[in-house]
């Protein structure tokens, strides 16, 4: 029997504010403008096998009307954190009649405190045959489905424990790390021992920053470094995405950096299959 695979869909790449970002006339903006193509980038989110997505911004539109994503096979969705960019809830609205026909089941929607507290006071009212909602501890698993998700503690913010999630489905372990600064010890800890067959990491601020709350180059060389010490990375699809236009360079300068360290550089609709 052909083992089943996940096929992943990074939907957007980049930071809160897009790229271009709205309203700027710095360089680098005005080039992606020019220059189209990968250096166009939508606010970050990933879809899993089409049923599953990791959050939930502005440009959810965009993903299913140009990138593909077919947003009525949604079941479940995992929401990171709070932060506007990736829980962009008044979207959920659109899941009832008149504006979404035959779905025939409810969406699942899981996360942490803060994020559940929202959506469960804006969109319980649709009812639970259109909509359920889940509160996530770090650290402990939900299946999801096929899908088996952990979430694990981000270094992001002060006021929120924000989330990112590890993944597992048919023996393929996946690790989905947006938005988050160097891990957090307790993160590091749990990944001892696990083995992950492919990355997806934030690198929010590229040349710049220090790696607190948001990924820089050299914070993320920093934790492939320590996956691949601590033997839960041994090879596999790595990536970096989101990214803020404030990184200052082309797509195809932010791979010249990134993969001679073993790293390639997402776009908008870049697809692995593992």
């Amino acid at each position: 029997m052909a083992v089943k695979k996940m096929h992943i869909r990074i939907l957007g790449t980049a930071a809160a504010e897009g790229w271009p970002a709205i309203f700027c006339s710095c360089d680098t903006c005005k080039k992606a403008r020019e220059i189209g193509g990968k250096n166009l980038r939508s606010r970050a989110s990933i879809q899993i096998n089409d049923t599953h997505r990791i959050d939930f911004g502005p440009d959810v539109w965009y993903h299913e009307g140009v990138l593909g994503a077919d947003m009525s096979k949604l079941e479940h969705l995992f929401i990171t954190h709070s932060h506007w960019d990736h829980l962009a809830h008044p979207h959920l609205h659109y899941l009832v009649p008149p504006f979404g026909h035959g779905r025939n089941c409810p969406l699942h929607v899981y996360g942490n405190e803060a994020a559940a507290k929202i959506v469960m006071e804006n969109w319980e009212r649709l009812g639970p045959e259109f909509i359920r909602v889940h509160t996530l501890e770090p650290f402990v698993s939900v299946q999801a489905g096929s899908i088996t998700f952990t979430p694990l503690l981000a270094s992001h913010m002060l006021n929120e424990r924000a989330l990112f999630y590890l993944f597992s489905s048919h023996d393929k372990t996946g690790l989905y790390a947006c938005d988050t600064g160097y891990f957090p010890e307790e993160t590091w800890e749990f990944l001892e021992g696990i083995h992950l067959d492919f990355v997806i990491s934030e690198c929010t601020s590229g040349p710049a920053g220090d790696g607190k709350y948001h990924l820089n180059f050299e914070a993320l060389f920093q934790v492939k470094e320590r996956l691949e010490k601590t033997g839960s990375y041994t090879g596999g699809p790595f990536v970096a995405t989101h990214f803020s236009h404030n990184v200052g360079m082309m797509h195809e300068e932010i791979s010249a950096v990134l993969e001679p360290r073993g790293i390639l550089a997402a776009f908008d609709g870049m697809e692995i299959h593992v």
